[in-house]
């Protein structure tokens, strides 16, 4: 009468438990976020086990073993710290400019020429270029153990896509944890002035692996060299007061002879010793004397020795050949000392952060972002090395043009194989110049 529809009792029945059904469907959608679980019993049970090391945490270095400045200081304040590790990040900036994009078509990888990624890439903001972010984030990555590259997700017509990237210092960034859906909330900036949480949608992080499972942070490799850069700080104080007190602390004494030292002798070298008109003068003295020394120079503590093998180990915690940090590096060995610092750090740290990049972007399925390695003069072989390997090959005139970049020859002895006269095949028939005829 009032243009209502009746229901029946039992299609209501029907009706209601379809919306339970789908409620509770949605209950456990919402329930279940990148693998952390609300029901930890049924669920995650590795984030149910640190769960009490992570409920009601907020707002401070999470996991943190050291003040993050400390780690900022000893790189400001430690030249052997700064040498090695603004090498590698000029290396690493340097094969930010050899990366390159590429996309699956189903078959194979094809070179992608123009994409917003590589516009990003190569200008990530107005006062960075790609050389120097990548020597930017790569100081972060090897002071802090985690690099932090703010790049917000554009929406709208260009949704999806980044226009800009900053590389966050690590000594300003502060973990705010949530709960078992989202360990992460976000980041805060420390001395700006607002108190703002950036989104995890905006920014990522590249790390190395820390053994503390409650930390977001990486392990920074100045922890691990702190015992070397103790050496290497405390060595240099011990020179630097050395220096200041013109060698060691010594006591100057009269020769006694076997009546003893009566007073008026060591008066008379006290005064000889210090007077107005010394410093800086030979003087000769009448009276013979003895020294005492109160301590010990450098050369004798072993301290010039010691800042060598702090720095060899500082070296090898970074994966540095130490010919490179003493430019001891013969020319012929100069090459390969190079190469080793780009296979071993700068090549695999670029890699990585285009890794996470793409991954940021949600567009590791498709592309790929990798250092072109063939564009690397110092990588590749030497050339009187190719042209001798073709040689041994028999390979033919042609052959040894294309390795050189030259044009083919027409003519048909080009294509033929360069065999010496004085190499021999086995086979039948074939006396073995070894062996007497009969």
């Amino acid at each position: 009468m009032f243009g209502l529809k009746t229901v029946r009792a039992k299609d209501l029945d029907a009706l209601n438990a379809k919306i339970d059904a789908q409620a509770a469907a949605l209950d456990a959608k919402d329930a279940e976020i990148k693998g952390y679980y609300e029901n930890l019993e049924a669920g995650n049970a590795y984030f149910a086990a640190i769960a009490p090391l992570l409920h009601g945490l907020s707002l401070d270095n999470f996991g943190a073993a050291i003040d993050r400045g400390k780690l900022k200081e000893a790189y400001e304040g430690n030249g052997p710290a700064w040498g090695i590790i603004n090498k590698i990040a000029k290396a690493v900036g340097e094969m930010f400019t050899f990366l390159e994009l590429q996309k699956w078509t189903g078959k194979k990888w094809e070179d992608v020429e123009t994409h917003w990624l590589l516009d990003l890439l190569h200008h990530p903001n107005d006062r960075y270029n790609c050389k120097r972010f990548g020597e930017a984030w790569t100081i972060n990555r090897l002071v802090y153990g985690d690099a932090t590259t703010y790049s917000p997700v554009m929406v709208g017509k260009k949704h999806g896509e980044g226009k800009e990237m900053y590389i966050v210092p690590g000594h300003r960034i502060i973990v705010e944890k949530g709960g078992y859906r989202a360990p992460m909330k976000g980041i805060k900036i420390t001395g700006g002035g607002k108190d703002e949480t950036i989104d995890p949608k905006d920014f990522f992080m590249s790390f190395n692996y820390n053994l503390d499972d409650t930390s977001f942070f990486g392990t920074s490799p100045l922890i691990v060299a702190a015992v070397y850069l103790s050496i290497i700080d405390k060595g240099m104080l011990r020179q630097d007061v050395s220096l200041e007190n013109g060698g060691p602390t010594a006591i100057v004494t009269p020769k006694a002879d076997n009546l003893g030292v009566m007073p008026a002798m060591a008066d008379q070298v006290t005064q000889e010793l210090n007077g107005k008109e010394v410093k800086g003068q030979i003087k000769a003295l009448r009276t013979a004397i003895e020294l005492h020394e109160l301590g010990k120079s450098p050369v004798d503590l072993g301290i010039l020795s010691s800042h060598k093998e702090a720095i060899t180990a500082l070296c090898f915690v970074y994966d540095i050949p130490v010919d490179l940090y003493y430019g001891q590096s013969k020319y012929e060995n100069a090459k390969e000392a190079k190469k080793a610092l780009y296979e071993g750090n700068a090549i695999p740290l670029a890699n990585e952060f285009a890794a996470d990049l793409l991954s940021h972007f949600k567009l590791d399925n498709e592309f790929r972002l990798t250092v072109n390695t063939d564009k690397i003069s110092v990588l590749q072989d030497d050339p009187s090395d190719v042209l001798d390997n073709l040689t041994k090959m028999g390979a033919t005139l042609n052959e040894k043009r294309e390795a050189y970049g030259y044009e083919p020859r027409t003519e048909p002895w080009a294509n033929l194989p360069m065999i010496p006269m004085s190499t021999m095949f086995g086979g039948e028939g074939v006396n073995d110049i070894q062996e007497p005829e009969e």
